[in-house]
């Protein structure tokens, strides 16, 4: 009779330790996001405005949108995001303008768009 009851309890703890190890996978379920209760509130509309900057320059050019600095290698371009009112400052100079000079601010008519920076 004792030797049941130690199989019992050694296979319960095996399954108790193989449980606590292995990571539940996010949607477990079979169904997976099926009865989701709130399937528009998962995904966050993007309002963000995508434009292209171009250095038409022979220099690198740096140029700070909201925070950060991005630098952009000669003849090449560069993909970004903005909300509407942003501004684009210089932070290095060029041909046409200094370090620190406003170059734009993001518009709804800037979508797509292709900026040359010189």
């Amino acid at each position: 009779m004792l030797q049941p009851t130690r199989t019992l309890a050694r296979s319960l703890a095996v399954l108790l330790l193989t449980g606590a190890i292995a990571p539940a996978p996010a949607h477990a379920w079979p169904l997976g996001k099926l009865f989701h209760l709130h399937p528009g509130a998962t995904q966050p509309k993007d309002t963000r405005i995508p434009f292209h900057l171009t250095n038409q320059d022979g220099f690198l050019q740096q140029v700070e949108v909201d925070g950060r600095v991005y630098t952009i290698v000669p003849h090449g371009a560069l993909t970004i995001k903005a909300a509407e009112g942003t501004q684009i400052y210089a932070v290095t100079s060029g041909i046409k303008h200094r370090a620190g000079d406003l170059l734009l601010a993001v518009k709804p008519d800037t979508r797509d768009n292709t900026i040359s920076i010189e």
